[in-house]
């Protein structure tokens, strides 16, 4: 990967949305060249998925939270079941130390995170952080020199 497809991956990570068209202006290619790489970037897996990223607000889910699981009595797989399949989930992490999972969910009341919250402790600790402002989110820097 040069610094062509760096900078390519890092106004995508903008802008995902951008056209072909747009992109072979910023990076100073041809739009044959841009697709082309773009293509490749895909089959090499360094671009998994195109998405968006939605206002959590904006659709009237406004709590969100992170709650440290540590000490899971059930095993990794039914953990990530009941994690993946729950629809107040946004993020799920496995962790090294002392906490076994980081989780990042969104909610639109103190009883819906309430009740998630103790569905979760019947099978692990359980410490919870809720999110008052998010100054920087979801940041990547691929511009920066090595």
């Amino acid at each position: 990967m040069d610094t062509i497809d760096r900078k390519l991956l890092q106004i995508l990570h903008e802008n995902s949305r951008i056209s072909i068209v747009e992109l072979s202006q910023k990076i100073n290619l041809s739009r044959p060249s841009v697709k082309e790489r773009i293509n490749k970037l895909v089959e090499q897996g360094v671009i998994t998925k195109f998405t968006i990223q939605v206002s959590m607000q904006k659709i009237e889910e406004s709590i969100t939270f992170f709650t440290e699981l540590s000490q899971v009595t059930i095993p990794v797989e039914k953990t990530l079941i009941l994690l993946k399949n729950n629809p107040y989930v946004n993020e799920v992490h496995i962790v090294s130390g002392d906490v076994n999972y980081l989780v990042k969910a969104t909610v639109t009341s103190t009883t819906e995170m309430k009740e998630l919250l103790a569905k979760w402790m019947q099978f692990a600790n359980v410490k919870t952080s809720i999110v008052l402002e998010s100054p920087v989110e979801n940041q990547l820097h691929l511009d920066r020199e090595y």
